[in-house]
């Protein structure tokens, strides 16, 4: 059995969880660089191997569509949905029946319109959000009107469409990692000096509280209204009770709490994929 892994520089830590994981488990690792990739036919794969893409770039991703076969295990949840891309998931959300902060398309920005959303949002601070990014890279908050102009208009002469979102206050941000059906991992992400954007502390604390059964039923639930098998899911646990679904991201980072509390992400990554790959091609045994 062979894991491959499409790589184009990601994060050290990623790969080496992963090629420890292989190596526990007896499963040859197979790096995959993108930027060398032949496109030959006899690289593509078949029964009994395994596929992830940490790589985020378009590249990456037609490489892994190239080699990608309906017996080779990824976490794809249909056969062809390697093939297909999320780019609306608040709009995903809203038809799972998902929580997700009050949150309009910006394709216009027409002072009276804006005006209009931003009262609908229950007025400043809201928070412009430009799709795509990560570490919180994109994310605004804004606090009048003024500024609200002048970064709409900036992003529209860009050629951008961002979210405009309800500011949610005082709330708790959880990143949930999910593989399958079940949360493997959860920590609490720390509001950083001087900002309102969270980030993952060293703090052992914060990775050994369990979130509770909502939060992970909500975080297995966002990833599969995107179609995935695995992500990373941000989510704002209000001291009211209610919950917010802020995104769920593939592929997504998830050394972090292997790397402070030794929790086995990349373990359970393979484990599943390797369940999925038995069954795939139990037939063909």
């Amino acid at each position: 059995m062979r894991f491959h892994c499409i790589d184009d520089g990601v994060p050290e830590p990623t790969t080496r969880f992963l090629r420890q994981a292989c190596r526990a488990r007896d499963i040859e690792y197979v790096h995959v660089d993108p930027r060398m990739f032949d496109w030959s036919d006899e690289r593509q794969l078949g029964p009994g191997d395994l596929l992830y893409r940490p790589a985020i770039s378009l590249t990456a991703s037609r490489v892994e569509q190239f080699l990608y076969d309906p017996a080779v295990a990824t976490f794809y949840r249909g056969d062809d949905g390697i093939f297909f891309n999320p780019s609306t998931s608040p709009l995903l959300f809203q038809r799972a029946g998902l929580p997700i902060p009050r949150t309009f398309y910006v394709h216009s920005t027409a002072r009276h319109r804006l005006d209009e959303q931003v009262a609908q949002l229950g007025g400043y601070p809201v928070v412009v959000k430009l799709m795509g990014y990560s570490r919180g890279m994109g994310v605004m908050r804004v606090d009048s009107p003024a500024s609200l102009y002048s970064v709409l208009d900036f992003t529209s002469v860009e050629g951008k469409s961002p979210l405009l979102c309800a500011y949610i206050d005082g709330a708790t941000h959880w990143r949930l990692i999910v593989v399958g059906e079940r949360v493997v991992a959860a920590y609490r992400n720390r509001v950083d000096h001087n900002d309102f954007r969270t980030y993952a502390d060293t703090n052992p604390e914060d990775f050994l509280q369990a979130p509770g059964t909502e939060l992970e039923d909500l975080a297995v639930r966002a990833v599969q209204a995107l179609h995935y098998e695995f992500g990373g899911v941000d989510i704002l646990a209000h001291p009211s009770g209610r919950l917010y679904l802020l995104e769920s991201n593939f592929p997504c980072y998830f050394a972090t709490p292997q790397e402070v509390v030794g929790t086995d992400v990349a373990g359970a990554m393979l484990e599943y994929l390797v369940g999925k790959s038995e069954r795939l091609n139990a037939s063909t045994r």
